[in-house]
């Protein structure tokens, strides 16, 4: 007996495509599992942001001190821009680094910018000061920090997702050698002043 390579009955259909239910089930599943990553890729983007602030910030700290170092002169450090000056307002997250030889914590005619810098902040993170922190800080030639009338400085920036998420903040903390450390900071859901 010969055997044919013709099919007849149920296996004799053509299966092409999906068919409307198969869609649709699909189409769930994909918007189910899009649902459920949607809220942990927007906290690995805040977590981002963050790192990237608190590093730019922790920098720019850095290049004043070894600037003030190597130029053997007193260096400022402030919330601030060229435009407007020190304004005590790092929730721009920009700020002046320059030479301050009359220790005065304004960039003035006969002092050189050293950096004009900023943060890409977005929406997702806010920088937060606390009192000594929103004042120039002034680095000595040996590297120690001082506020503008000569004592000791110390203080924090805050940097924590301006959402109500659980992501933790990070607290950059100003000793009064100069030097400036990273800590995390849990901030329970809500960003608040250090």
């Amino acid at each position: 007996m010969m055997q044919s390579d013709c099919l007849t009955g149920p296996e004799a259909h053509d299966h092409r495509g999906f068919s409307l239910v198969e869609m649709l089930v699909a189409a769930s599943i994909a918007g189910l599992m899009a649902a459920i990553a949607a809220p942990s890729f927007s906290h690995l983007i805040e977590q981002h942001r963050m790192t990237i602030s608190s590093n730019a910030l922790m920098s720019a700290f850095v290049i004043a001190r070894q600037s003030a170092i190597s130029k053997n002169q007193f260096v400022a450090i402030c919330a601030g821009n060229v435009e407007s000056g020190c304004h005590a307002d790092w929730g721009g997250g920009e700020w002046l680094i320059f030479t301050d030889r009359n220790r005065n914590g304004r960039l003035d005619m006969d002092e050189s910018l050293i950096q004009d810098g900023s943060a890409t902040l977005g929406r997702a993170v806010r920088i937060l000061a606390n009192r000594p922190m929103k004042m120039p800080i002034l680095f000595h030639p040996i590297g120690h920090a001082e506020q503008l009338n000569g004592a000791f400085a110390a203080g924090t920036l805050r940097i924590c997702a301006a959402s109500t998420s659980s992501a933790p903040g990070v607290d950059l903390i100003l000793s009064k050698s100069g030097q400036m450390r990273a800590q995390a900071h849990d901030v329970g859901g809500s960003c608040t002043q250090p």
